[in-house]
């Protein structure tokens, strides 16, 4: 499964409650609303959600959780499978 970078959510989350208290205490202006509602949907798509409160819930365990960079060097690190490695199931 592929999982978004951690700074992209990071910088989602910080324009998310920005532009949230901005829309807050401006709530006729119409471009910071849609501002707001991209960056909302931009959480919602990147973190599986189908709601801005999901979203967000969900971004903010993501980036609580020890990211790989924080892994022990002597972890060990898969990168790829040799071509030969992978055995196929037949259709049919």
């Amino acid at each position: 499964m592929l999982l978004p970078d951690r700074n992209a959510i990071d910088r989602l989350i910080r324009n998310y409650r920005a532009q949230e208290r901005h829309v807050l205490a401006r709530p006729c202006d119409l471009s910071a609303r849609r501002r707001f509602e991209d960056t909302a949907y931009t959480l919602c798509v990147l973190m599986g959600e189908r709601t801005a409160l999901a979203a967000i819930q969900a971004a903010e365990r993501y980036l609580a959780k020890p990211g790989p960079e924080s892994r022990p060097a002597s972890a060990p690190v898969v990168t790829a499978v040799a071509p030969g490695a992978v055995r196929r199931g037949r259709s049919g």
